[in-house]
């Protein structure tokens, strides 16, 4: 089965270089401010307060932080916790049964898991590395160890042992952490739009993502993301105060896509704020430069979200917070053009840039050690 394509949160030559600094850049103070710095007058956010997004600028940290911990793993988002973040931005994949499993891949990959034994005596379909999360039970996924080292991640610290979550473990983790009324979730449906078979129809990922948000009383601070944007008519038909946010990139908003439900690039030709407004979302999250993950200094090195496009979106009401920016000069700029929120493999990295623009920073969280040591069986 061949990788998925760059959208899914590739990082390209971003990784590597942007470790440097980052012991530097460690603070796990609650909110604090330099008055001594600025920051420019277009970071202000869009609107009033929405339900279910946060106030002020958002701090998001992609799959838990990936470049400081294992991706969606315990580790990670009790890291993102202690250090403080506004939001935990994850995925859900549906596995043959129906939960909904924390991980980004529609595959099992050998470069992120290893087996261990079948879940079931004899189970033919042992080995599960390689297979479709969606044609495994959740059962056989809780036998997997996803704790293999990212090379592109070189300051990653790997979570040993780390198993997939669901869905509600993320909810009962931050609820350890007494971060149930400050915390906000961004959680992303990983419909697969170009390869239908390999995910659950859209209707699945959001029934059972609202159950989860219901049974952990939590849709106040819940916002639902997607390539696919069959996902937000469903999403307003069940839950219509939950935000919807609309992830794109050159591989999904073009000519003939799949990924744009009812809107049509030509229809709107090609204005993706066209398209915002018929699909009725609240938050645009694009990737940061087209094609995704050029650096400063290169040729075609372009914001998306550029102060002029982001001027645009305010004024007709919609939050801008592009994804996955991992370079603190890049940073720095995203906020200096006005976005509303940055989504981050290194929020420890964006937390410093906040601080040296003299802007609040997200609260942090502790529990107490006994309560610490029983979260890391979890």
């Amino acid at each position: 089965m061949t990788t998925s394509p760059l959208r899914r949160g590739a990082t390209l030559a971003l990784t590597v270089p942007l470790v440097l600094g980052l012991a530097a850049c460690s603070d796990n103070s609650g909110n604090k401010k330099d008055s001594t710095a600025t920051v420019t007058s277009t970071t202000t956010t869009a609107a009033n307060h929405v339900k279910g997004l946060p106030d002020g600028f958002d701090l998001q940290a992609h799959r838990g932080g990936r470049g400081e911990n294992t991706e969606e793993s315990a580790q990670a988002f009790r890291h993102a916790l202690e250090l403080g973040v506004t939001t935990l931005e994850f995925d859900i994949v549906m596995s043959k049964d129906g939960v909904p499993v924390v991980w980004h891949d529609p595959e099992v990959q050998a470069e992120k898991c290893s087996d261990t034994a079948p879940a079931t005596p004899g189970d033919h379909f042992y080995p599960y590395v390689g297979k479709l999360l969606h044609q495994l039970t959740w059962a056989q996924l809780r036998t997997l160890r996803c704790d293999k080292k990212l090379a592109k991640f070189p300051a990653q610290q790997v979570a040993e042992g780390n198993r997939m979550l669901q869905l509600k473990d993320v909810f009962a983790l931050a609820k350890k952490y007494g971060a149930t009324k400050d915390i906000y979730y961004n959680i992303e449906t990983k419909v697969e739009g170009d390869h239908r078979d390999w995910s659950a129809e859209p209707s699945v990922f959001v029934n059972a993502i609202l159950s989860a948000v219901e049974d952990a009383g939590v849709q106040d601070h819940v916002m639902i993301q997607s390539f696919d944007w069959r996902t937000f008519p469903l999403v307003k038909a069940a839950a219509p105060n939950i935000p919807l946010v609309m992830l794109w990139d050159e591989t999904t908003w073009m000519k003939g896509s799949p990924w744009t439900g009812d809107v049509r690039y030509e229809d709107v030709n090609g204005d993706v704020l066209k398209a915002a407004k018929k699909l009725g979302v609240q938050v645009l999250s694009p990737g940061y430069t087209n094609p995704y993950g050029l650096l400063p200094g290169q040729r075609e090195y372009k914001l998306v979200a550029d102060k002029e496009f982001v001027q645009a979106a305010h004024q007709d009401g919609f939050r801008v917070v592009p994804w996955t920016i991992n370079n603190k000069d890049i940073l720095a700029q995203q906020i200096e053009a006005g976005v509303d929120g940055i989504i981050t493999d290194y929020p420890t990295m964006l937390r410093k840039v906040m601080e040296d623009k003299g802007m609040p920073l997200p609260k942090s969280f502790t529990v107490k050690k006994e309560l610490k040591e029983a979260t890391k069986q979890d």
